[in-house]
């Protein structure tokens, strides 16, 4: 099975802590491996306001779009476990970048990396465009 790899960055913008609830945990009584998609989008959002990027602005007529997720489990995470998520940008281009999540365990074991790619679209034109901010 080919592993995905996951290229850390070389700076964290970004950092927030949570912890794994009841709802969170599936049948195997760890946390179900859909969840950490669920906290990768919640975390996105701050993140971008972080950055003054918004991830949709309706009235300008653009956002961000998410056009792929890659995902490296590495350790279980279960009812209780505090994790903190460091955040930050990777292969940035003119138009696009990804945003990497490092979801660490309180003993600092790594628990997940998640990349999401992302790219800046013009809603009125239905067209990727530049970013509107230096990241």
């Amino acid at each position: 099975m080919e592993r995905v790899k996951i290229s850390l960055p070389s700076k964290i913008l970004f950092t927030t802590v949570f912890t794994i609830g009841k709802d969170d945990i599936n049948e195997a009584n760890h946390m179900g491996n859909e969840r950490i998609l669920v906290f990768t989008n919640a975390i996105r959002s701050p993140f971008f306001r972080h950055l003054q990027l918004t991830e949709n602005d309706f009235e300008k007529l653009e956002g961000t779009i998410v056009v792929n997720h890659s995902i490296h489990y590495l350790s279980e995470g279960f009812l209780g476990d505090i994790i903190r998520c460091e955040v930050g940008i990777t292969n940035l281009s003119e138009c696009s970048f990804d945003v990497v999540f490092n979801f660490k365990k309180k003993d600092g074991k790594t628990m997940a990396v998640v990349r999401s790619g992302c790219v800046y679209f013009d809603y009125a034109v239905r067209k990727i465009r530049a970013l509107p901010v230096k990241l």
